[in-house]
C-alpha cells in the first residue's frame, strides 16, 4: 500500500500530471461504460457488422482530418484572444462546407466505395457520413478551444456524454434488430450529442469576444497559419490513413468477418491510449503551447519526463491485455470472436508505439514544424504500405499480415518519434538562443 501511494503521489506531481488525471477520470467513466457494454454489444451485431461498422469508421475518421483543414491546431498557438476566437469561427465554417461536400461525395461516390472494400451493405448506411462528420469536427473544433481555456473538465465532461450516448444508442438499435444501421446510427447520435455538449460548456466564454469576430480578420488568420492546411493536413491524412489502412487490407483481402475481428481488437486495445494517451496529448499540447508563449524555458524537460513515464504504464497495461485475451474473449464476447484476441497478440507492439508517440506529436504544432511531421507520416505509411504489398506477394493469412504491419508499423512510429524530437531540439533551441540575443542587444543598448 505504501508503494502504490509514493507511484500515484509521483503520477499526479504537478499541474501537468493533475490536468491529465482530471482527464482520465472523466475519459474512464465512458470507458468503462464501452467496457461493460461491448460484450452485449458483440452478441447484438455479428463480426460481419461490426467489420462494415469499421469501414464507415475508417472512412469518417480519414475524410475528417479535412473537416475543418487542421486550422482547429491553431487555435492554442495566438497570444491574443480575439485571434484564437477568429480561428474558431473559421473553422466551424469550414466544418460546415466540408460536411456539405462529403454529402455530394458519398452521392457520387457511394457504390464505388462499398465495391472497392468488398461490403455491399455499407450503401446503406453511408448517407449518414456527412452528420457524422459535422459532428466530429465540431467537436474537435470545441474541444481545442477548451484545450486553449484550459477547462479539463468540461473537455471530460463532453467526452463521456458523447461516448455514452453512443455506446446506448447502438444498444437499443441493437434489441430493435436494426442491424448494422443500427450501430451507424449510434455513432451519428454520439457525435451529435457531443458536438453539442461541448458547444453549450465552452459557449460562456465564447460569447463575450463574439463581438470581435469578422471576416477580415479570419482571412488574415487563414493566410497567417496557411501552413496548417497546406502542410498539416496532408501529414494528417498520411498519419490517418495509416492508422485505418490495416481494416481496409483486411476487409478488402479476408472479408467482413475479419475485419470485423481486428475491430473488436483494435477497440480493445484503444482503451488504455483513449485512457491514457488522448488525454496526455491533450495536457502536453496545452502546456506546451503556453510555455512557449510566456517563457523561454526548454520543453525538454517535460517531454522527456512523459515520455519514459507513459512508456512505462503503456506496456504494462498491453502486457497484461496481451496475455489476458486469448483466455477471456470467447467467454466474455462469444465464441464468435475467439479468434480476435489472437489478432490483440500481433497487434500489440503497433498499439504500444502508437500510445506513446501520438501525444509527442504536438510538437509539430508547437513549433510550426509541419514539414517534419509531414516527412514521418510519409514514412510511416510507405512502411504500411510495404506490409501490405509483402503480405498480399507472400499470400500470408490474416495473422500473418497483422504481424507484418504490426512490425513495420510500429518502425514508422519511431521515425516519427524521431522528428518530433528533432522538431524541439533544432526549433526550440533556436527561438530560445533568438530571444536570448535580443535580450542581450537591449540590454547593450542600454
Amino acid at each position: 500500500m505504501k508503494f502504490i501511494k509514493k507511484l500515484k503521489a509521483l503520477i499526479l506531481k504537478g499541474n501537468f500530471y493533475r490536468n491529465v488525471s482530471i482527464l482520465v477520470s472523466g475519459t474512464a467513466i465512458s470507458l468503462i461504460v464501452i467496457v461493460l457494454t461491448t460484450p452485449l454489444l458483440t452478441r447484438l451485431y455479428t463480426p460481419e457488422e461490426f467489420g462494415g461498422y469499421s469501414i464507415y469508421v475508417s472512412i469518417l475518421y480519414t475524410t475528417s482530418v479535412m473537416a475543418s483543414l487542421l486550422y482547429e491546431s491553431a487555435i492554442p498557438l495566438p497570444r491574443d484572444e480575439d485571434d484564437a476566437v477568429n480561428l474558431l469561427s473559421l473553422s466551424l465554417i469550414i466544418v460546415s462546407g466540408m460536411s456539405v461536400l462529403s454529402l455530394m461525395g458519398v452521392w457520387l461516390f457511394r457504390h464505388f466505395m462499398a465495391s472497392i472494400v468488398n461490403i455491399p451493405h455499407l450503401e446503406e448506411y453511408l448517407w449518414l457520413l456527412p452528420l457524422s462528420l459535422f459532428g466530429f469536427g465540431v467537436f474537435q473544433v470545441l474541444n481545442t478551444w477548451l484545450i486553449r481555456r484550459e477547462a479539463y473538465p468540461f473537455m471530460a465532461k463532453g467526452k463521456v456524454f458523447m461516448n455514452m450516448s453512443q455506446v446506448f444508442s447502438q444498444i437499443s438499435l441493437g434489441l430493435l434488430h436494426f442491424g448494422p444501421v443500427g450501430l451507424v446510427a449510434g455513432e451519428v447520435v454520439g457525435r451529435m450529442v457531443g458536438s453539442s455538449t461541448v458547444l453549450r460548456l465552452s459557449f460562456k466564454s465564447i460569447r463575450v469576444r463574439l463581438h470581435q469576430i469578422n471576416l477580415k480578420k479570419m482571412g488574415m488568420l487563414a493566410n497567417r497559419y496557411k501552413y496548417f492546411p497546406l502542410i498539416s493536413s496532408w501529414s494528417s491524412i498520411l498519419s490517418v490513413a495509416s492508422g485505418h489502412l490495416p481494416v481496409f487490407f483486411i476487409a478488402a483481402t479476408f472479408g467482413s468477418k475479419a475485419a470485423g475481428l481486428y475491430m473488436l481488437g483494435q477497440r480493445v486495445l484503444s482503451i488504455p491510449d483513449a485512457l491514457i494517451g488522448f488525454s496526455v496529448k491533450q495536457v502536453y499540447f496545452a502546456s506546451a503551447t503556453k510555455q512557449k508563449r510566456s517563457t523561454t524555458t526548454p520543453l525538454n524537460a517535460l517531454f522527456w519526463q512523459m515520455v519514459w513515464k507513459l512508456s512505462g504504464v503503456s506496456s504494462l497495461i498491453i502486457c497484461i491485455i496481451v496475455v489476458a485475451a486469448p483466455w477471456t474473449f470467447g467467454h466474455v464476447f462469444g465464441e464468435g470472436w475467439i479468434e480476435s484476441g489472437t489478432y490483440i497478440q500481433v497487434m500489440a507492439i503497433l498499439f504500444f508505439f502508437q500510445m506513446v508517440v501520438n501525444p509527442i506529436t504536438s510538437n509539430f504544432y508547437v513549433f510550426e514544424a509541419q514539414h517534419l511531421h509531414l516527412i514521418g507520416e510519409f514514412v510511416r505509411f510507405v512502411l504500411l504500405l510495404a506490409a501490405v504489398l509483402v503480405s498480399i506477394h507472400s499470400q500470408f493469412s490474416s495473422i500473418q499480415s497483422l504481424l507484418c504491419l504490426s512490425v513495420l508499423g510500429s518502425a514508422g512510429y519511431l521515425v516519427v518519434a524521431f522528428l518530433a524530437w528533432y522538431a524541439m531540439r533544432t526549433k526550440g533551441v533556436t527561438q530560445d538562443q533568438l530571444k536570448c540575443e535580443i535580450g542581450v542587444e537591449a540590454s547593450e543598448a542600454k
